[in-house]
Order: C-alpha cells, then structure tokens, then sequence
C-alpha cells in the first residue's frame, strides 16, 4: 500500500484514547434516562441536562480551536480537555438531585469543548486528502468501539455488585458503576502523555487571538447554517434511550421475556419483589441495547468514511441524513405496535440508527477540511462544533418540551409528535445541503 494512504501513528493513537475515553463515558450514558427516572425528574430535566451539557462544549470548542490555530500547537489542549473530562466524568455518582447532573455534565464538556477542535485539526493536518475521509472514519470507528466497550463494563460490574456483592439497592449499584468509570479515563490520559506526537506545529497566526467570520467563504458558512438547522432537529440520543426505558418500562415485555427463560429467571428471582425484579432487568437492558447499537458503528464507519473520498461528501452525508429521518419517524410510530413487538423493532431501528452515524460522522468533518485552509482547521472545527452546539441546546430543551407537553395532552404520544418534529427538520436540512453547497470532489 502507498504509505500515503496509511492511516498515520498519530491518528491511531487518537483513536485508541477516543475508545478509552469513550468507554468511560458510556459507562454511564445508556444509564443516565434510569438514573434520572430513579432521582425523580423526566425529559425536560434529561433536555436541559443534555442541550445544556453539549451548548457549553461547543462554545470552548470554537476558543479552543482558535487558540490551536494561533500557538501552532494541538497536543497540550487536547491533553488538558482529556484530563478534565476523565476526572470529572465519574462524580456523576455522587449527585443527590437530577439537576446536580447538569453541573457534572457541564463541567465533562468542558473537557470535551477543550479537546475536540485541536484534536480534529491534528486528524486533518497530519493525513493525506486521499484518505481523509477514511481517516476520520476510523477515528469514529475506534470511538465507537469504546461505546461497545462501555456499557458492557457497565453491566458487568452491575451484575459483580448486584451478585458478587449482594448489592438491593439499584440506585446505590448504578453510583458505583459511575465513579468506576474513572478507570478507563485515566488510561485515556496517559495514552495521550506517552503515545500521541505532534510531528509538526500547526501554522501560526501573526495576529494573536484576532478571530473573524470574514475570512471564511460564504460557502462554508452556509455549511454551517444547514448543520445549525439539522442539529435543531438532532436531539441527544438520550432521548432515544429514555423512549426504550419508557416503552420497557410500561409494557412490561423484556422482564416478561426474562421469566419465560429459567437460568434468567433464577438469577433475577433474587431481587425482591417483582417491582424490584423489573427496574434491575430495565437497567440492565439498556446498556445491552446501547453496546448492539455502537456494534454497527465500528463495522461501517471506516469504510462509509472512505466512501465519502470516492462519490463526495454531501451525497455520503445526505444518505446518513435520511436514514435519520427514517428512524426518528419511525420511533414516532413504535407507540402502535404490540409491546413485545416494540422490543423487536427497537433493536432493528438501533441498528438502522447507527448507519447514520457511519454514513455523516466522518464526512461531516471530512467536509470541513474540504472547504478551509489548513492553517484554519482549528478555528473552522471549532465553528462547525460551535454551529452544532447553537442547535444542541434548543433541539433538547424543545424536544424534551414537546414530549412532554403532548404526554400529557394525548397520554402516550409525547413521543410520537417529538420524533415526527425531529424527522421533518432533518429532510429539510437533506434538500437544503444539497442545493445550497457547492462541493469540489478531488480525484
């Protein structure tokens, strides 16, 4: 193979610290919609929770990737924002109120708004146009793998705690299973000290900390435009979690399935009354699901990244768009099915769901690298993550709103108008990139 198209040192050790990091955070992810749930709050707390969280990581972001643009070096920033998330990360633990998890979650974003744009920058700077694609491709697909990771050490340390241990209360369990969490943080951190090299310092900028929209074209701020419009549409995949979690929860179907099985049954038989039984198999579920879904991720982000080098990065993002609308609307219609039926579905659609990812994720950035120059790449992903944080914070408020308006309105369709809201704004943003950004596809 040309050396030129390898995937340079620099960006696997990237990607290995994203799949520590990542295995850390989910962790505790999938559980967040229960733990919420068993602190007393909903989805409108879960919205300013997550839209609050990912708005104060896109902010820093963007000062973040123009202060990697002005001192020519990556490294030292995606260092401290690693660091800060890995330490800060596990005290979900310890929160007494639904509502102390917005500082937590603030404060890992923080970490993450620090670390993100640099990080990318190096991606792009230190690969071949060729592969770029292919590049952040990978970078996701190893990011996923530690999503798979995570909430398999999530349940398996649930189950140490609820047998090895003889752990009742559930509550109790799921705040050791967060500050745990630390483990594979701290493994991220030392990746980055001993493994990750800057070959090169990035371009300076004679005019320190000077940063200004004028020098970007009009095509890349219409871009950005269009991702501010999606991603008012794109709510946090807590939502997802938290209508499987509700759907599970009211139908009775997967602690149903449990019985039906007699090793299952056994094991579950030890945890008090069928109340009890039912929350420890719901919690159990969900990280299960959530490992299934970033399965999918890992096989096809790469090479659905690399796809994006041969036919072009909007058609490649419009696919993942649509397959987005396709799932959001269809979650709109999951309330119609039979409860065990839901089950089945849900699986499927996760599954579907994560094509998305494949297909956008590493096209999306792929695209920013297109359309800047290089000494720009810092400050330009740190408006692309700042254009998608605009969005994050009203899309989670407002869908968290919406569903929980119409439940109460129509009992049991929050989510049925919540999801249908989500799928329209995606198709509109589909046609709008399509005719509206002009693209140059390098052969």
């Amino acid at each position: 193979m040309d050396r030129k198209q390898r995937i340079p040192h620099v960006v696997i050790m990237l990607g290995i610290v994203s799949l520590f990091t990542d295995a850390a955070s989910e962790m505790i992810y999938p559980l967040i919609p229960v733990y919420v749930a068993a602190l007393g709050s909903g989805a409108v707390i879960l919205g300013i929770i997550e839209g609050v969280a990912e708005s104060t990581a896109a902010l820093l972001k963007l000062v973040s990737g123009i202060i990697s643009d002005k001192i020519g070096k990556r490294k030292i920033l995606i260092l401290i924002g690693y660091t800060v998330s890995s330490l800060i990360r596990p005290l979900t633990g310890i929160v007494t109120a639904a509502w102390q998890i917005v500082i937590v979650r603030m404060l890992d974003r923080v970490g993450k708004g620090i670390r993100t744009a640099p990080r990318d920058a190096l991606v792009a700077s230190s690969v071949d146009e060729r592969i770029r694609g292919k590049s952040f491709g990978f970078h996701r697909a190893m990011d996923h793998t530690g999503a798979v990771i995570g909430p398999v050490l999530a349940i398996i340390t649930l189950l140490i705690l609820f047998i090895g241990f003889g752990f009742r209360d559930s509550l109790l369990a799921l705040r050791w299973t967060f500050l745990l969490a630390i483990i594979p943080g701290l493994l991220a951190v030392l990746t980055i000290i001993f493994f990750v090299r800057e070959s090169a310092p990035a371009g300076k900028n004679a005019k320190l900390f000077r940063f200004s929209l004028r020098s970007f074209d009009k095509n890349f701020k219409t871009y950005l435009l269009i991702m501010i419009l999606f991603t008012l549409g794109n709510s946090s995949d807590a939502f997802l979690l938290f209508r499987v979690e509700e759907s599970i929860r009211k139908s009775g179907a997967v602690i149903d399935i449990v019985n039906s099985i007699k090793p299952l049954y056994n094991m579950v038989s030890n945890f008090g009354d069928e109340a009890s039984r039912a929350t420890v198999v719901n919690i159990l579920f969900l990280p299960l699901i959530w490992s299934f879904f970033h399965v999918i991720k890992v096989i096809f982000s790469t090479p659905l990244g690399a796809l994006s080098d041969r036919i072009g990065r909007k058609k490649v993002i419009n696919i993942g768009w649509g397959i987005y609308a396709f799932v959001y609307i269809s979650f709109a219609l999951l309330v119609f099915l039979p409860a065990k039926i839901q089950i089945v579905a849900t699986f499927i659609l996760f599954a579907v769901y994560a094509l998305f990812y494949a297909f956008s994720e590493g096209a999306e950035k792929a695209f920013v690298a297109d359309l800047v120059k290089d000494d720009q790449r810092g400050s330009a992903y740190g408006l692309f993550n700042l254009a998608i944080g605009l969005g994050a914070l009203p899309a989670s408020i407002l869908f968290g709103f919406i569903y929980s308006f119409f439940d109460n309105v129509l009992p049991g369709f929050g989510g049925t108008v919540a999801f249908s809201f989500g799928g329209t704004i995606a198709i509109i943003s589909m046609i709008l990139l399509a005719s509206k950004v002009k693209e140059t596809i390098k052969n």
